[in-house]
């Protein structure tokens, strides 16, 4: 389901216990709430400041007249849908909300109604913004098994983007097998992605700021869950939740751990670029073909998907040709290898230094994915 905001404006406690329990697990993130509807002209205010895409009105006790209150609402520029609740279910009731320009009546218990309502105005919302993605620019690091380095590579790009984007930085990580990036970055927040996750409802600036590590200079970092707190993530909640990130930055970067699997796969769709990790062994090769394959069944775009090779041999044995034949999608760039740089560093708690043989790929691929040209050395496929 598509990601809302929604205001809540009920008085009735039936109707208010049963929107709560139906909207838990459900995409919806509430920015407004009260109990009643007050001074029309102060509600719409609010409305127009705090900008829901739903608009919850419980009409069984109304005073106002429910076509100027639904009218009032709609003429905003937020325009929210309107649902209106009631206790009852009668005929002229529910004619004359619909007439008033309600998008749905709905009455105890909630259930499907509510969802198949929330799921058809989502669908709508989507199909208006999906030419134009708004907010930062995500990109995703999958390895094509375990082993190949999207860690390592996700980590050091999103150290590398606020130098070379001047533009604020997340890195999120959603590799819920390893969790690797608190350890490497040294995070100090206690807090994971789960904790966003599982609550939308609270999902704000405020709450987000109280998440997320911040001891790198236009870096902000989000940790996997611990292995005790990893439950099951709803695939819309993250997606909400990555829907909001780009609000936030100018640049979201997510280490997508392994393979496709059930934390990867929903955020996928809200990547802008997918770096798929690969190294030159034979199984890791087997591997990206088929994630190439099953991303571009499944109507992903070819021109969001770049392979990254790793760990890449000075002379190669097959042309990039042949391996982009072979593989089905772009070879973005290669970095080599340096195994023993890595572990010095890693074991003195640190990433890779810039000037460092490795660190200046590292650079040099940041520099080519915000667009920015390096003088003293082309950017090219094979380092």
């Amino acid at each position: 389901m598509y990601p809302l905001t929604a205001g809540i404006v009920v008085q009735t406690k039936e109707l208010w216990d049963e929107l709560h329990a139906n909207l838990q697990d459900l995409p919806v993130r509430v920015v407004l709430e009260q109990s009643e509807i007050g001074q029309l002209s102060v509600l719409l205010e609010k409305i127009d400041r705090m900008r829901p895409e739903v608009m919850f009105v419980d009409i069984s006790g109304l005073r106002e007249p429910l076509d100027q209150v639904i009218r009032g609402m709609r003429s905003t520029a937020a325009a929210p849908f309107v649902l209106t609740l009631n206790t009852v279910a009668g005929t002229d009731v529910i004619l004359n909300a619909m007439r008033a320009g309600a998008a749905e009546y709905l009455y105890p218990p909630f259930g499907d109604a509510l969802r198949a309502a929330l799921e058809r105005i989502g669908n709508e919302r989507r199909n208006t913004t999906q030419a134009v993605r708004r907010g930062g620019h995500t990109l995703g690091f999958m390895s094509a098994k375990g082993g190949c380095g999207a860690t390592t590579i996700a980590c050091h790009t999103a150290v590398e983007l606020p130098a070379q984007s001047k533009g604020k930085v997340l890195l999120a990580d959603l590799d819920f097998d390893a969790g690797m990036v608190g350890f490497l970055l040294k995070t100090k927040s206690p807090y994971s992605i789960s904790d966003a996750v599982r609550n939308t409802q609270r999902l704000d600036e405020s709450y987000w700021k109280a998440l997320v590590s911040n001891g790198i200079s236009g870096l902000e970092i989000i940790s996997a869950p611990l292995p005790a707190s990893r439950l099951a993530l709803k695939p819309e909640q993250l997606r909400f939740v990555l829907s909001f990130v780009r609000t936030q930055y100018d640049w979201i970067v997510l280490d997508l751990g392994r393979s496709l699997s059930p934390s990867s796969t929903p955020a996928i769709e809200e990547v802008d670029d997918l770096f798929l990790v690969t190294t030159m062994e034979v199984p890791a090769l087997h591997q990206a073909k088929l994630i190439v394959q099953k991303l571009l069944d499944s109507g992903y775009g070819k021109n969001r998907l770049h392979l990254l090779l790793n760990r890449a041999p000075k002379r190669f044995d097959v042309t990039l040709e042949e391996l982009e034949s072979m593989l089905g999608a772009p070879v973005y760039t290669s970095i080599p290898s340096d195994y023993l740089a890595l572990n010095e560093s890693y074991s003195e708690g640190k990433l890779l230094g810039r000037g460092s043989g490795l660190g200046k790929h590292f650079t040099r691929l940041a520099m080519s994915i915000v667009g920015v040209s390096d003088p003293k050395k082309k950017f090219s496929m094979f380092g």
